[in-house]
């Protein structure tokens, strides 16, 4: 009971002491005072530091997707390719089949065959157009990421620029 008694008495004289010491602490707060003008170079800084952000921003996704861009004309010259590969194998396997029904005398064979080999050759024509239209979108996509990558680099350092811009003209403000 003793301990219990002298417990509560600690605890009435801590409160005593804690709580005019607090009410001290969260007293009004002080009249308000008109915040600091902001330095306009300052703010014209950080304009020009979120514009220059935003075009390496935009110029780091025209890189992916013109890399994306690069690898889907890697796969349509590769299919391209494929299709070529087999249309010259059945053009083969129809002059063959042409050769042997011209030997066999088998005159409506040989108009059915001719006309096989005129459409496997269009394909083949067809194909080899692709082809060359894959090859100059991949070419144009290099050229357009190689000049991404030129923008992103400038954009890289104008954004450097600016930052260092802005730090000295914060702390030629903070002099004033």
């Amino acid at each position: 009971m003793a301990r219990w008694t002298t417990l509560v008495v600690s605890g009435a004289i801590f409160a005593t002491a804690w709580i005019p010491a607090a009410w001290a602490q969260t007293s009004s707060p002080p009249a308000p005072t008109a915040p600091p003008t902001p330095d306009p170079q300052v703010q014209q800084d950080r304009r020009e530091l979120r514009r220059d952000r935003r075009d390496l921003r935009q110029d780091r996704q025209d890189i992916r997707q013109d890399r994306r861009d690069i690898t889907q004309d890697k796969q349509d010259i590769r299919s391209d390719r494929k299709d070529i590969y087999s249309d010259r194998r059945d053009l083969r396997q129809d002059q063959k089949q042409l050769q042997q029904d011209r030997a066999a005398g088998n005159t409506e064979a040989v108009k059915k065959d001719r006309a096989e080999i005129a459409g496997a050759r269009k394909d083949l024509r067809g194909d080899r157009r692709d082809l060359y239209r894959d090859r100059k979108d991949l070419h144009n996509d290099r050229k357009d990421l190689r000049a991404d990558n030129r923008d992103r680099r400038e954009d890289r350092r104008e954004v450097n620029h600016d930052k260092a811009k802005l730090y000295r003209d914060k702390k030629a403000a903070g002099a004033k």
